[in-house]
This record gives structure tokens, C-alpha cells and sequence, in this order.
């Protein structure tokens, strides 16, 4: 039987990303998890009273995307970065679920 949090990820995924191949579990801590949907896309899930959800993609500039759900799945709302940035990145703390943001614009040419 999978963790509540990963059977809810798994079934999220299956649900809005159609992507063909199979997402792998890349780290698994309590209430955390990290999944690979593809080589350049990972979702990060981190439960406590509601679900944090945090999408990026990377082609090839990584960029991120986190919502907030409460536990059936309803959103409550985007967690906009508090940065102004065309590819903001977010990373979550596996501990605590708490979103860090950083400005991911850097090209080098």
C-alpha cells in the first residue's frame, strides 16, 4: 500500500500531466514528497493541515509553479513568488514545506 501523500500525487499526476513514460518517487520524508514526471519536470507534494503543491519544469531554464490545496483536492490558491522574475524558481524544505524562491534568469551566452 503507497503513502496516502504518493497515491494522492500518483493520482494527480495521472489526472493532469498525460505524459507518457512513468513518474519515479525521487524522495520520500513524512509528510514530503518528490516526484520525477519526466527528465525535466518534478512535482513536490508536502501535507500538513492543507496540501503544498510545487510544479518545475525545466527546458532549459528551470521554472517553478506552487498552489496550495486543502485535503480534498480543492484549490485554494496560488502561492505567487514574492520575487519579481520571468523563470522564478522555487525549492521546498522536505521538513517544514516551506517554500524558498530564488530568480532563476541567469543566462550565460
Amino acid at each position: 500500500m503507497l503513502p496516502f501523500l504518493l497515491e494522492i500525487g500518483l493520482t494527480l499526476i495521472a489526472d493532469l500531466f498525460p505524459l507518457g513514460g512513468m513518474p519515479a518517487v525521487v524522495e520520500h520524508d513524512g509528510s514530503y514528497e518528490k516526484i520525477a514526471l519526466t527528465d525535466s519536470t518534478t512535482i513536490e507534494l508536502y501535507q500538513a493541515d492543507t496540501i503544498t503543491v510545487v510544479f518545475t519544469a525545466c527546458a532549459p531554464q528551470c521554472s517553478s509553479r506552487a498552489r496550495i490545496y486543502n485535503k480534498e483536492w480543492v484549490l485554494l490558491g496560488d502561492i505567487p513568488a514574492p520575487i519579481t522574475s520571468i523563470f522564478p524558481l522555487a525549492t521546498m524544505d522536505p521538513k517544514t514545506g516551506r517554500i524558498e524562491w530564488t530568480d532563476n534568469d541567469t543566462w550565460e551566452y
